[in-house]
């Protein structure tokens, strides 16, 4: 087993929630340090304004995350480093004029638990998540250690290559504000080639196997979310009940709704709604409720479509059952799409590693990741971009609990982003 697959195993163990990776955030800096690195971290790597309220951590929060940090092993120097916030940027600087590469690596987790049964890897071999409501069931844990082993194997070629490489470990991809606030504090205005890499991606709308690779993406979809509170009024159900405005029922209404909203000609349309819920008592109608949606569209005109069906919607369902509702908007997770140049440079990479035996020039997302939000920063001052897939063999797939993936890969996504620096910023 390499040291990053060990690695990968570590903070599989050590999963956090967006805006809570401390622990990571600290285990990273301090392997970087160790290796000889000088780490940003904290408020240096992210805009804190431009964190969304709705998601951001109490200090009483952060405070519980950092002491749960210290004692599941970090390093305290680190921890207080942070100062509460997660992320870390390193730099590789040759010293020597050429481009800037900067490379996003996402680290936090999912907010559900890990499931503890025989035959599953994780449990069989001790290092499944230890921290409750919290499970890397995305790959994030294996896009860390490829970051760190990239970070490593640089520094064994450092004669060999001109300019400067950055490498991203950005916070909260799977919530809102982490990509943005990197590129609010302005580390992607200088870099002309921007590369980001996850696992079980897909290639002719299949999962990717082990042994497979796309060199990149271009059907991302922007992301959007809202959450909706009925406002309706209590009553006996056997009593007065016309005196009663049923949230509940409201909210249903809605949902069904909404999932029946007809997609769109020009491009792909995703809606959910993910959570819901209402009431206060089996014999009391119910006075309030609450809805999370998700909606998502290929095109900006497609998530303006969307957006106004769900309020059309939203406001209909009031006003057929007497209630009111208010709305807490998340904001916008941009698409974005890939550049041919780019791929062309990974596809020569993939060539040269032997791991990889199908190369697919283009894959598919068909969902979301803020690095797209990155990756258009670094394109409207004239750079180029790719969001690689990593092709690996899955217990389940992504965002399932029993998510896990053939090690193999991380050692040959690090051999692929080596060769693709070599032909980028060699002498």
């Amino acid at each position: 087993m390499s040291q990053f697959t060990e690695y990968r195993r570590e903070f599989h163990r050590y999963p956090e929630n967006g805006w809570r990776e401390i622990r990571t955030s600290a285990r990273i800096a301090e392997i970087l340090t160790d290796m000889g690195y000088q780490c940003m971290m904290g408020p240096d790597v992210v805009d804190t304004d431009s964190i969304v309220h709705l998601v951001r951590p109490s200090i009483e929060e952060m405070q519980a995350a950092k002491e749960r940090a210290i004692a599941q092993g970090a390093n305290p120097e680190f921890v207080e480093r942070t100062q509460g916030v997660s992320g870390v940027i390193a730099q590789f600087d040759t010293g020597k004029p050429g481009p800037v590469t900067a490379f996003r690596f996402d680290i936090d987790c999912l907010p559900y638990d890990e499931p503890e049964k025989s035959g599953y890897r994780p449990f069989d071999e001790g290092f499944i998540s230890c921290n409750s409501g919290a499970v890397h069931a995305c790959g994030h844990d294996a896009h860390t250690a490829m970051g760190l082993g990239i970070a490593a194997r640089l520094l064994e070629k450092k004669e060999q290559f001109t300019g400067k490489i950055r490498l991203i470990f950005q916070p909260a991809e799977e919530t809102f504000g982490g990509a943005l606030s990197i590129i609010a504090k302005g580390h992607l205005d200088d870099v002309d080639r921007f590369i980001a890499l996850h696992v079980a991606l897909s290639a002719e709308n299949k999962p990717l196997p082990s042994h497979t690779i796309c060199c990149g993406c271009k059907d991302f979809l922007s992301a959007c979310q809202l959450d909706v509170h009925f406002e309706g009024r209590a009553a006996h159900p056997c009593g007065a009940a016309q005196e009663g405005k049923n949230a509940l029922l409201a909210a249903c209404s809605a949902a069904l709704n909404i999932h029946a909203i007809a997609p769109h000609e020009e491009g792909l349309t995703r809606v959910n709604v993910g959570e819901m819920r209402a009431g206060i008592a089996p014999n009391t109608i119910a006075p309030n409720a609450f809805l999370c949606i998700e909606y998502r569209g290929e095109t900006p005109a497609i998530a303006a479509y969307l957006r106004s069906r769900i309020f059309d919607i939203l406001d209909g369902t009031a006003k057929a059952y007497g209630l009111t509702y208010t709305c807490d908007d998340y904001g916008e997770v941009p698409a974005g799409k890939s550049d041919d140049a780019m791929m062309e440079v990974i596809g020569r990479a993939a060539a040269k590693v032997p791991w990889f035996e199908k190369i697919y020039f283009e894959g598919n997302v068909g969902g979301t990741d803020d690095a797209a939000a990155m990756m258009t920063a670094v394109q409207s001052h004239g750079g180029i971009a790719t969001y690689i897939g990593i092709g690996c063999d899955t217990t389940q797939p992504v965002h399932n609990a029993e998510f896990d993936i053939d090690e193999d890969c991380i050692d040959a996504a690090i051999d692929l982003c080596l060769h693709a620096l070599t032909e980028i910023h060699s002498k």
